[in-house]
């Protein structure tokens, strides 16, 4: 990777590991569904008002590139509203450890779903899922109870697998990816989900009055506006450059983000284990993203987990669970 995909990579862990701190004020007041409704609402919003300056910056408007509306609506679906739905169902039926997981399979599902996947980065895929699984072992718990939150989580991460390949193809190669609006994408895809879990919602949840307040306001903004509305573009123009199993890989690097913020506000001492599965995240991700892609270049680990997890990664094939 060069340095300025090396840097939107990191930007993107960042921001999804981060994501937990904005989710947790959140969810708490707001049924799951209808706060992923509003979420994608002020997303679309920024979104469109990207793609907007975007364009009006352009000093030759015959070039104004243009969405694809079937894509951008196939990807709303696959890629926004149902994994972040599947999440939000699965929020309490199976442990955050196992959550964190089961997403770390996303680059070793996106890797076998790709025909030109490369066999040489299944071991390192293999081993990162290891690290993630050392990284919040003491998180993790099995019972058959946990079967239909499981198979949740999983739809969420086959999604999410086959919804990195499908952009992948619709971006296709740069030369195609100059004539598609990244930022009007997006905001259709974040209509299409704002409209879909708002129905849903409607449909399932019961909503209790919900008290606006600023800290409720502000936490939603941030969701809608840097996780969700910046972020999904970097991950498309990141598809451009890089294999889609390297691009999935930002899952590991989230759930390292948010098990070491969630460590620093504790004040957690962690264990050896915790240490061992973040240094082999890293060592993981810095291996795969090496690899050939389009362009060569009750402890204190479970309260972590609790807090970590959330609905806040299934929206960009942002992906987890809060514990309610």
């Amino acid at each position: 990777m060069n340095w300025r995909t090396t840097a939107a990579f990191v930007v993107v862990g960042l921001i999804w590991g981060s994501a937990w701190i904005a989710t947790s004020l959140v969810l708490p007041q707001m049924p799951g569904l209808y706060a992923g409704a509003v979420r994608f609402t002020i997303a679309a919003s920024f979104a469109a008002l990207l793609a907007l300056a975007t364009n009006l910056r352009r000093s030759n408007p015959l070039r104004k590139k243009s969405a694809s509306l079937i894509s951008s609506l196939v990807l709303g679906v696959t890629m926004v509203s149902l994994p972040y739905a599947l999440t939000v169902w699965a929020a309490g039926q199976v442990s955050p450890g196992v959550v964190a997981t089961l997403f770390a399979f996303m680059p070793l599902t996106a890797l076998l779903l790709s025909k030109d996947g490369a066999s040489r980065a299944i071991s390192t895929v293999v081993i990162g899922i290891g690290g993630v699984a050392l990284l919040v072992a003491q998180g993790l718990s099995t019972s058959t109870a946990q079967l239909k939150g499981a198979l949740l989580i999983a739809g969420a991460v086959g999604l999410g697998a086959f919804s990195l390949d499908y952009a992948k193809k619709y971006l296709g190669a740069r030369k195609h990816m100059r004539h598609v609006d990244l930022p009007a994408s997006a905001a259709i895809q974040f209509t299409v989900a704002a409209i879909l879990l708002g129905a849903l919602s409607l449909v399932t949840e019961h909503r209790e009055p919900i008290a606006w307040t600023k800290q409720l306001v502000a936490s939603l903004l941030v969701q809608g506006v840097i996780v969700s509305g910046a972020t999904l573009p970097l991950v498309y123009w990141l598809l451009t450059k890089l294999e889609t199993w390297q691009v999935a890989a930002l899952q590991w690097t989230a759930t390292l983000v948010a098990v070491a913020e969630a460590a620093w506000f504790l004040r957690a001492k962690l264990p050896v284990e915790t240490w061992a599965g973040a240094g082999i995240i890293v060592a993981a991700t810095v291996r795969l993203s090496g690899g050939s892609g389009q362009e060569s270049e009750e402890t204190v680990t479970l309260q972590i987990t609790n807090r970590t997890f959330d609905a806040s990664m299934a929206s960009e094939s942002e992906v987890g669970s809060e514990q309610r």
